[in-house]
């Protein structure tokens, strides 16, 4: 049966380890891929034993998946494992159909879900995940197949269980994000949790932002939190949502008021969430550029409206100059003075041809990059 009317799937599944009340057959389904992958993985550390999953686990990509190798691994005792687990990842697709090889068979799909009835849940465990449904015709179909009947019926005839991984609750929330806070040994005051919650828009049915979205920007915040004890709500509101180029400005302000230890902090967290040397090194002197095209444009005597429209025609970029990009330059532009600005962007140049030319490698020239600004 479908476990999703009083206890959220994951612990009810929780629950039923604990037990060790785990059928035959369980299928994961559920809008949460994060949890069915989650708890996909803790089913097999739960039955195989680590030195033997070569043995004792058969994982089948969909595309291979094949009636008769998934029956022949069905009857396969276990080696040294307490279970002989195959699992069929993704097994019925987002829009409710088995792998082709299976799905095109009638035969096939009856073979497999007679073999059903023959599983032994004292040696062997059929793991079967569903990508979430992309309409009300998906959801149908899956339900309607006799596989998910015979695993989904009531009472003493079912023959697995069917575990539906929904969006979790505001308390289920909370726990996952301050689970992941204390594993990092990080502290937070009260209203920190709700402040992620409220800023990432999990809650929201509007988006698709989900368990591994959150479990993302959550790395990511205790990335930026660097050596700190303490979580704090300006490290959330910087991290989330903020783009690889709002992180650039931040780092080229900081290395303008000298804070260097503030700029290398940045580049690492860039290089950390996968920003590419060289497009730090092009958002970097896109900046220095308009810094300094911004100052001598002021010089001349000329309006943060002209300069802003100046900016926005194309002279440098594709790109509109917004206001505020507009003022930064300006007020960054002020501190570091013309004859820096024109030696930084120099140095920049020089650094792309040093990355390329392969002189020096990218993260250790944008380090001497910074260091010498």
């Amino acid at each position: 049966m479908a476990y999703s009317e009083e206890k959220h799937a994951f612990e009810q599944l929780t629950a039923d380890m604990k037990s060790g009340d785990i059928p035959a057959v369980v299928i994961l389904r559920g809008s949460e891929e994060y949890l069915i992958d989650f708890y996909a993985e803790t089913l097999i550390d739960r039955f195989v034993s680590k030195e033997c999953r070569m043995l004792d686990l058969t994982t089948f990509e969909r595309d291979k998946a094949d009636v008769q190798d998934i029956i022949g691994n069905l009857e396969t005792l276990p080696f040294m494992s307490e279970r002989k687990v195959v699992y069929l990842p993704e097994f019925f697709d987002d829009r409710g159909r088995m792998p082709k090889a299976i799905d095109r068979g009638t035969n096939d799909k009856k073979e497999l879900a007679e073999q059903l009835e023959k599983i032994d849940p004292a040696t062997t465990l059929l793991i079967i995940t569903a990508a979430n449904a992309e309409d009300y015709k998906a959801e149908k179909l899956v339900k309607d197949s006799e596989l998910y009947k015979k695993v989904s019926k009531q009472g003493r005839k079912g023959l697995g269980r069917v575990y539906d991984f929904g969006p979790l609750s505001r308390k289920q929330l909370s726990g996952f994000i301050e689970k992941r806070f204390r594993a990092a040994g990080k502290s937070y005051r009260p209203g920190i949790v709700s402040m992620v919650i409220k800023e990432t828009g999990y809650e929201s049915r509007d988006n698709d932002y989900g368990l591994y979205e959150l479990n993302n920007d959550l790395r990511k915040i205790i990335a930026y939190c660097g050596d700190a004890q303490e979580i704090t709500p300006q490290d959330v509101s910087e991290v989330i949502g903020t783009s690889p180029e709002k992180n650039v400005f931040r780092m080229i302000d900081a290395m303008t008021m000298s804070r260097k230890d503030e700029a290398f902090r940045l580049l690492h967290y860039l290089l950390q969430d996968g920003t590419s040397e060289m497009s730090i090194l092009a958002m970097i002197t896109e900046q220095l550029e308009i810094m300094l095209t911004a100052c001598e444009m002021k010089d001349e005597g000329k309006s943060l409206g002209e300069i802003q429209k100046t900016l926005s025609s194309g002279y440098l970029g594709k790109r509109r100059i917004a206001e505020y990009r507009t003022k930064k330059a300006l007020e960054s532009g002020s501190r570091l003075g013309m004859s820096n600005l024109r030696r930084a962007l120099k140095t920049g140049y020089k650094t792309e041809e040093n990355i390329k030319s392969g002189l020096m490698p990218g993260r250790l020239a944008l380090e001497y990059f910074i260091g010498n600004m």
